[in-house]
């Protein structure tokens, strides 16, 4: 019997990942990209993937209706791993960026899970969500980013909670930093943003962008290779008792244990892994 996937924002460095080796595994892939170039680069990278769905989900509204329209009458495998991240204090991002990261990261997997329920509960299938090690502990600069996946964190729980008496699991993987164009993208937009401060902004804000420039650089040769992700993946994918959570890599480990401790612990160690 074939077994069948959804791939949602299968062209970003963890999605190619998790497509070739679903297709390794023999599953039938259907891929959502945003536009036809995702939709050549994913073909040139994974060219036995079958169905590719153009997705945008900046609308989660129009991912409910086309997933609907879709209509997979039998999934075994729902993986999302689309999303932004955007970087800034707080204090100065725009609010529309923090609505967006929102849309993306957050309301599109509502969207994902209400339409694809059905065709999971007939599989008894399961929902992969890719979250981060940003969805347990808040760390500075990437407030929008953070607070996008702490919301999708408590969502997936909600769901795994509805989902489990139809014998669908709720699955989150919590990669901590991986080697994709979404990071590089952040290193030349933060440097583009720092450069463009006032005076005034640098004083009070320099800090913040100084140190994330620093961090990333610094961690960037220890970053996590998306197949590693990719392979958390296929893990959960084929266990029959899967784990609730994933943290992978070494930062997100210690990230997510940091989260048990007490807030004030917290703010210190966050404070020191900043390199404040």
């Amino acid at each position: 019997m074939i077994r069948t996937a959804l791939v949602v924002g299968a062209a970003g460095g963890i999605g190619v990942e998790i497509v070739k080796q679903l297709l390794g595994e023999g599953y039938q892939v259907t891929a959502t990209v945003l536009n036809d170039k995702e939709a050549a680069h994913l073909q040139a990278w994974a060219p036995g993937v079958g169905t590719t769905l153009k997705l945008d989900l900046s609308n989660a509204d129009g991912v409910l209706e086309e997933l609907k329209r879709l209509a997979i009458p039998s999934l075994d495998a729902v993986v999302v791993c689309a999303a932004i991240g955007p970087t800034g204090p707080v204090e100065i991002s725009p609010l529309a960026v923090l609505r967006l990261a929102f849309e993306i990261n957050t309301v599109a997997a509502a969207a994902i899970y209400q339409a694809c329920m059905p065709s999971l509960r007939d599989a008894k299938g399961k929902l992969v969500l890719i979250s981060s090690f940003a969805g347990k502990v808040g760390l500075p600069f990437l407030g929008h980013y953070v607070a996008s996946k702490h919301a999708l964190e408590g969502l997936a729980d909600v769901m795994r909670r509805e989902a489990k008496a139809d014998g669908v699991e709720v699955i989150v993987i919590e990669p901590g930093g991986v080697k994709t164009p979404m990071v590089t993208g952040q290193l030349e937009s933060v440097a583009r943003d720092r450069a463009a401060l006032s005076p005034e902004e640098a004083l009070r804000f320099g800090q913040f962008y100084d140190g994330f420039l620093s961090v990333a650089k610094k961690s960037w040769d220890t970053m996590l290779d998306p197949s590693v992700v990719a392979n958390t993946v296929i893990e959960a994918l084929k266990s029959s008792t899967p784990q609730i959570r994933y943290p992978v890599g070494d930062d997100a480990k210690f990230l997510c244990e940091v989260a048990r401790k007490t807030d004030p612990e917290i703010d210190a160690i966050v404070a020191s892994f900043m390199g404040a």
